[in-house]
């Protein structure tokens, strides 16, 4: 070990004295250092800061204190030493003599133990007065030891490293049985197992950091010896089907075996420490040992039982997914049939034409339109658009539907039918859904038109002339708060002239730059075609929203609806 020279300068406060132990416990753990012996530095060194700021006087907390901490080797092997530099007043420990130890309660005195502690705990203790400072140096030595089974005693005596691992494996650590908690060493010769591991490497994985990567050649065996490491096809797969590998599990053992690409990305997931074993260790030395052979065929018998375990649950889910997405498809089927979809609506009357159109964002959808006669010459008609999409939405859409065609049975006053509609939203709707809806009633014969709105999309009225908005009395959301009232207006819808009704969906689609189609887009498209027939018109519309967003699938449902009136025949 290449002696290394670390410094640290604290201030004389206790905190300090805190940021110093930290300090000198983390570069000691990266130095290898055996728990145990680096345990001893530590409490040694907190002793001597300690007394420095208890006994030093004002001169020792007035300036900074100069810790320097060397690890190497040395004639008589591996070791730590400390040099602590204050400027209190001048204090040789070395010629203190050792008070003797109380023989009884009565005879004891409080404190005093401080340099009982760092006489006790070092292996060495120098002191010199030069240039106005004190200098103490202490430190303490191990005996030479392979440089994986440092990072193995390390690993397993100090706290922090070692995680949540059983208190029993600590301990049976701590004898020097520093190998055999994993499961593929269990059963060898310690003494055989440790020179077969000393020229092995132990690799640090900082958080994220990939071990193997799919597709690449793998020649080691890896053991995860603290932190965790998952396993899963690629960066990208869904973490519910990562693989965890727990402390003492094997890692590429398969592709060190057949020699084939790695067939799984296997990466860090907190920081972790991992043993790499070479593939002429593994096959010709390691496997050579009592019991591990055996205990390698039942680490293997583990890993695909897992791996089947989790395949078969990805296939529950794909089954469960491609259950789910029938189940879809029918809920289509059914809020369609929901829906007079007809085009046009009424073919037997020559008084009126209607024509509906909806296309949804996702499989079902939340906006709906309706259009029915409540009597000979009554059109009832509506267009909604419901909070959110999916099946919430279109659960929502089914009620709404199925109130309005009771309610505009009932009345023939439209702001009446919003304000009884929005009461019953109100009750039990625990998802805190609402809707947007213009409705009205035309008469067809004299074309009176009465409507009212609950904060729905503006519609249109199209003449040859072009297109124009239509006045709307105020109204708010449908279902978002009850006791709600609503205001009704009413117009001549001439014959000839076309209402055009229509969700945001229409006016709101962006195009990649975020630019909306705007109602003023629909407005002069409108103006176009004002006098075509109805279907060929929405088609028409539907397309010249799909361009505007270069995609056939939409961000929101699409949904518009027709009313023209016609010259009755003879």
């Amino acid at each position: 070990m290449p002696p290394r020279l670390e410094e640290l300068a604290i201030d004389a406060n206790g905190e300090e004295v805190r940021r110093a132990s930290e300090w000198i416990a983390a570069v000691l753990h990266d130095r290898a250092v055996p728990g145990p012996v680096a345990d001893k530095v530590v409490l040694c060194l907190n002793e001597v800061l300690a007394n420095v700021i208890t006994h030093g006087g004002p001169s020792a907390r007035a300036a900074p204190i100069r810790l320097m901490l060397e690890v190497g080797s040395g004639e008589d092997g591996p070791r730590a030493s400390v040099t602590v530099s204050d400027a209190g007043r001048a204090f040789d420990p070395t010629t203190v003599p050792q008070a003797p130890l109380p023989k009884s309660l009565d005879e004891a005195v409080p404190g005093g133990r401080g340099l009982r502690i760092i006489r006790r705990c070092s292996d060495w203790l120098g002191y010199r007065h030069e240039g106005g400072l004190n200098h103490l140096t202490f430190g303490a030595r191990w005996p030479a030891q392979s440089r994986a089974a440092a990072h193995f005693h390390r690993g397993a005596d100090r706290r922090e490293a070692m995680g949540s691992w059983p208190q029993e494996r600590r301990e049976r650590e701590r004898r020097g049985d520093a190998f055999q908690w994993i499961t593929l060493f269990r059963d060898a010769d310690p003494q055989e197992l440790e020179e077969t591991l000393a020229d092995c490497e132990v690799l640090t994985l900082p958080a994220g950091t990939p071990l193997l990567r799919q597709g690449e050649a793998n020649r080691s065996v890896f053991i995860l010896l603290s932190g965790q490491l998952v396993a899963q096809l690629s960066q990208d797969a869904n973490p519910d089907t990562a693989i965890a590998i727990a402390p003492g599990e094997c890692i590429g053992e398969l592709s060190a075996i057949d020699g084939k690409p790695i067939s799984a990305l296997v990466h860090a997931v907190t920081d972790a420490r991992v043993l790499q074993l070479s593939r002429d260790v593994f096959w010709e030395r390691l496997m050579l040992l009592r019991g591990v052979a055996k205990n390698l065929m039942t680490t293997l018998t583990e890993r695909m039982r897992r791996s089947n375990t989790a395949a078969l649950a990805v296939q529950r889910e794909r089954l469960e997914l491609k259950h789910l997405r029938k189940e879809l498809d029918v809920a289509r089927q059914l809020q369609a049939s929901m829906l007079p979809m007809q085009r046009p609506l009424f073919p037997g009357r020559t008084d009126v034409e209607v024509c509906g159109f909806m296309e949804p964002a996702s499989k079902v959808g939340g906006d709906l339109f309706d259009a029915f006669f409540v009597d000979s010459r009554t059109l009832f008609i509506c267009i909604g658009d419901v909070s959110g999409h999916g099946i919430a939405a279109a659960l929502f859409m089914v009620r709404v539907i199925g109130l309005l065609r009771t309610l505009a049975m009932d009345t023939m006053h439209p702001e009446r039918v919003l304000e009884t509609l929005n009461d019953r939203l109100c009750i039990g709707n625990d998802t805190n859904l609402f809707v947007t809806l213009f409705c009205g009633f035309l008469d067809v014969v004299d074309g009176r038109f009465v409507y009212a709105n609950g904060g729905h999309c503006v519609p249109m009225v199209c003449t040859a002339q072009g297109a124009r908005r239509l006045a709307l009395p105020r109204g708010t959301l449908v279902g978002a708060a009850s006791g709600r009232q609503y205001l009704r207006m009413e117009c001549t819808l001439a014959i000839g002239e076309t209402l055009f009704c229509y969700s945001d969906g229409v006016t709101e689609a962006q195009d990649a730059a975020g630019l909306e189609w705007s109602e003023e887009g629909c407005r002069e498209w409108l103006s176009r075609g004002a006098t075509g027939e109805l279907p060929a018109l929405l088609d028409s519309l539907y397309e010249r929203v799909v361009d505007h967003t270069s995609s056939k699938i939409l961000a929101d449902d699409c949904t518009m609806l027709a009313v023209r009136r016609l010259l009755p025949n003879p």
